[in-house]
């Protein structure tokens, strides 16, 4: 090493990768999925229940409807029918992507305000609890007192 290299020049380029078999996999190398892994794990099953997942039957529905029209509107106007079946594909397929997106954005904005419900009536049942056991404790405290009251009063000893 000379007198004037620097440190960084000193290590080589690799010098901050992971060695093989540190533990990435048995391979030592990350795999990377392809197309072929991605196709493996769709089934028809998927197809078959796809109404039932959230927000969907709603994006899909507003999209048929918004294609069908603006489709239908463009053949009106005069617009070749391969021009305006083009215009609904289109619509339909952005319609279904942005209602689907919005019906997500609502639902994850329903989750956190549901959230934060279950916390605040947490919170207030905790503070009745703490104010209920604080009022227990109270008159225990308030029946001891008068208990104690009533002993000093009562005499050692009673003529008969």
């Amino acid at each position: 090493m000379s007198k004037n290299a620097k440190i960084y020049e000193v290590f080589p380029a690799n010098a901050n990768a992971l060695p093989e078999g540190s533990g990435q996999n048995t391979a030592g190398r990350p795999q990377n999925p392809n197309l072929t892994d991605a196709v493996k794990t769709v089934r028809i099953q998927d197809f078959k229940q796809v109404y039932m997942y959230p927000c969907v039957r709603e994006s899909l529905l507003t999209g048929i409807g918004g294609g069908f029209g603006v489709g239908a509107l463009r053949v009106v106007w005069g617009t070749p029918i391969p021009k305006a079946a083009n215009w609904a594909v289109g619509t339909f397929a952005f319609a279904a992507l942005a209602n689907y997106e919005f019906c997500q954005y609502k639902r994850m904005l329903e989750k956190s305000h549901m959230k934060r419900a279950v916390e605040i009536i947490d919170r207030k049942k905790a503070e009745k609890e703490a104010e209920a056991k604080a009022k227990r404790e109270e008159r225990r405290r308030l029946k001891e007192e008068a208990d104690n009251k009533a002993e000093a009063k009562k005499s050692s000893w009673k003529f008969w």
